[in-house]
């Protein structure tokens, strides 16, 4: 049993989990887009229930009986102005809420990254078991949901007929035929067997080097920078923690500094730029960065005395992106999320899974088998 507390606030009734711990950064939660309402998981790496901020409590009774129990269902009826506390008892829509939750996690902000072996995931094979996952909780859900994400991710049917489960396939005809859909790919779902496919191999990747130095310079200092991910789109950098390094160099009184960053799977027009703050309360320097083979690279002058021995701040962004440095606690929280990400490929390499663990994706399995592979 977990403990929820029902309260009426301006706009609608919230449910929140008692005793959760503070929220961490936003790239470790998840929402979903619930009819009547808006469910947050706070922190993906839990099974925990999700919290609830409820803005039409007719339309939500519709399925609070099946995530939270009758007790929770009631005490939102008759929410007051005061708490209320009642024992929530999950429901049938509890498991796979949370795993659509997670997938919508593994969606925005799965941690790819050749560093550290975690390999990307089929967004579109992602997104068509997100569809047959929504299509099963549809009585929590705004009409077409499972329809939207169906034919938004059309493209991966063709993996999905290769890589996953027969009773995924059978999940997504389901749902073509009871929306009405129609299309040569969707029609493969009604019942075309597709021939077992080798699963596919990773490409071909060069590791780049880190920053090197340039000709007739010395070189003063090297380490690593911060990589937050929430200052640039998912997938634009490797998600390693020690994705980001830095060298300054000498040529005689003059200090340059050289960024490095790995590029993550996301191929985009767009070109990130270093922060660096030079010594501690000097102003930062914008260095823009350039795709230089698989990384992004970029150089500027520092403002260093000759006998300061070099110690910057360096940070990657995604400049009109950027909302800010997360918080204190930011790398312990993608620290855990790189382990729920490794986890998540265990399951998909056949690893048993824990009490309420959801199973592998198919797009876990497919990334799974094509890094052995590679």
């Amino acid at each position: 049993m977990t403990d929820v507390e029902i309260t009426a606030v301006e706009g609608g009734v919230t449910v929140a989990v008692v005793d959760r711990p503070a929220a961490p950064p936003v790239f470790a939660s998840s929402v979903v887009d619930a009819e009547g309402g808006l469910l947050t998981w706070p922190d993906v790496t839990t099974t925990d229930l999700p919290d609830a901020h409820l803005d039409d409590v007719s339309a939500a009774q519709g399925w609070l009986w099946d995530l939270y129990g009758p007790d929770t269902a009631r005490a939102v009826a008759a929410a007051g102005t005061a708490p209320v506390r009642v024992s929530a008892d999950p429901g049938d829509l509890a498991r796979p809420l949370a795993a659509l939750a997670l997938g919508h996690w593994a969606a925005r902000w799965w941690p790819a990254s050749r560093l550290d072996g975690v390999p990307a995931l089929d967004t579109d094979l992602l997104g068509l078991e997100l569809a047959a996952l929504a299509h099963r909780c549809h009585r929590a859900l705004p009409p077409d949901t499972a329809a939207e994400l169906l034919l938004e991710h059309r493209a991966g049917i063709g993996a999905l007929l290769d890589e996953a489960p027969p009773g995924l396939a059978a999940a997504l005809a389901a749902l073509a035929d009871s929306e009405g859909l129609a299309g040569e790919d969707l029609d493969a779902l009604l019942g075309a067997a597709a021939a077992p496919a080798a699963p596919p191999r990773a490409d071909d990747y060069a590791m780049a080097a880190g920053p090197g130095t340039p000709r007739h310079a010395r070189t003063l200092a090297r380490g690593h920078g911060a990589n937050d991910w929430c200052r640039y789109p998912a997938g634009f950098v490797d998600a390693a923690e020690n994705a980001v390094s830095w060298a300054v160099h000498a040529r005689g009184a003059q200090r340059a500094i050289e960024v490095h960053a790995v590029m993550g799977p996301l191929r985009a027009s767009a070109h990130p730029a270093a922060d660096v703050v030079p010594r501690p309360g000097a102003a930062p320097v914008r260095v823009p960065l350039a795709p230089d083979g698989d990384a992004w690279t970029g150089t500027a002058d520092l403002d260093l005395p000759a006998t300061a021995a070099p110690a910057p701040r360096v940070a990657v962004l995604l400049p009109g992106f950027d909302p800010g440095p997360s918080g204190p606690g930011a790398a312990a929280t993608r620290d855990r999320l790189r382990a729920l990400a490794a986890r998540r490929i265990d399951l998909a390499r056949g690893a048993p899974a824990g009490p309420g663990e959801p199973p592998p994706f198919a797009a876990e399995v497919r990334a799974a088998r094509a890094d052995e592979d590679f």
